[in-house]
């Protein structure tokens, strides 16, 4: 008879109120405020020392908040420790034990909870059977690959069926194709086990592919809240908008309406090119390289510019080119059906309206 994985739970809402974490004079999180839906998954993401492992840990309760509130399903667990919070937790690296079984190894936190040998063997299988890991039970962890050993780890943090699930950098130890195997065999589990999940990690892809929204830091501060597409598109404010994927920021003077490149190249940007407000001066326009296209120089609408470098990477080419002033502008385009050019060719850049993208010149 065939193991049945484990049923689904109903993942704990996270709402984080203020939430401060000092480190002697360092202020690791600074004031940062997020609600998790219960069922959602959610990704932290920012540069070394952005304070997204921090927020985590202060979640799952290995860091005591300086200040601020962690609510878990309407229940205040700012100090509960750890054990007392029902969440399952995988690590960077899998900490697996390598004298246990697989299947001791993912049975071990039910023998924390005193629960019987029989059944922790029965929820053991169930679980690996989840992690598509059916029949590996009796093997050693030195017998399994790297994306094997990574099941294991999910395997056990979902064995007591926690609400929440939190993982920091899970992926960072894997190759690039175990790492995308794993990203989608995460969104499966989150799907199937309606698990909230909170994964923290340092890779913009991996966040765009598997989380419902997420979460920006920089120096411990929140810079934005969104689902993937709406971070990608509108990103809120510069720095967003450069971590995020590739960016082009052009140097411009902003006049209210209109926006002038520096050689003096007039571009009239639809309402919506300003998320916030942008005071007349300096300005930057961000635009996305694959927004961009090509013309003949001299086209009308265009901006002047000469290609630097060709870089052809199969089913597209990167094109590096400079405007007048020296600003360097790359276009990402498809590699088919393009008019041939050349380092030195001179040629005309144009982007749709609603791909460009104004923000204040301080915010970078």
């Amino acid at each position: 008879m065939a193991q049945e994985a484990l049923p689904q739970t109903n993942g704990a809402s996270i709402d984080i109120r203020a939430l401060e974490k000092r480190f002697g004079n360092v202020r690791a999180v600074d004031d940062v405020s997020l609600t998790i839906e219960a069922g959602e998954f959610v990704a932290l993401l920012g540069p070394s020392g952005s304070g997204k492992s921090t927020v985590l840990m202060s979640i799952a309760g290995f860091e005591r908040p300086t200040a601020g509130k962690i609510i878990i399903d309407g229940v205040d667990c700012t100090t509960l420790p750890p054990n007392k919070r029902n969440i399952g937790m995988v690590f960077q690296h899998y900490t697996l034990f390598p004298h246990l079984s697989v299947a001791d190894n993912v049975a071990f936190p039910l023998k924390m909870r005193g629960i019987s040998r029989s059944e922790r063997r029965r929820q053991a299988e169930a679980a690996l059977e989840t992690v598509r890991l059916a029949g590996y039970g009796d093997r050693m962890p030195k017998e399994l690959s790297g994306g094997q050993q990574q099941r294991v780890a999910l395997a056990r943090a979902i064995v007591y069926r926690p609400r929440v699930l939190l993982m920091d950098e899970p992926l960072s130890a894997l190759d690039k194709n175990l790492r995308e195997e794993m990203q989608l065999e995460i969104k499966r589990l989150h799907s199937e086990l309606g698990l909230t999940v909170v994964f923290v990690t340092h890779d913009q892809g991996e966040a765009l592919t598997m989380a419902d929204r997420i979460a920006i830091l920089k120096a411990g501060k929140l810079q934005q809240v969104s689902p993937a597409r709406e971070l990608y598109e509108r990103p809120s404010n510069l720095f967003a908008a450069g971590f995020i994927g590739e960016m082009n920021m052009l140097p411009v003077e902003w006049d209210g309406k209109r926006a002038r490149l520096v050689q003096g190249e007039e571009i009239v940007l639809p309402d919506q090119a300003a998320i916030d407000p942008v005071a007349p001066g300096r300005a930057v326009l961000a635009v996305r390289p694959e927004r961009l296209s090509y013309a003949l120089a001299g086209t009308a609408g265009t901006w002047a510019a000469t290609v630097r470098d060709v870089v052809y990477a199969g089913a597209g080419t990167l094109l590096i080119t400079s405007l007048a002033d020296g600003t360097e502008v790359r276009l990402r385009i498809p590699s088919a059906g393009q008019e041939p050019v050349s380092p030195g060719d001179a040629i005309g850049l144009t982007c749709p309206p609603e791909a460009m993208l104004l923000y204040p010149q301080e915010s970078a």
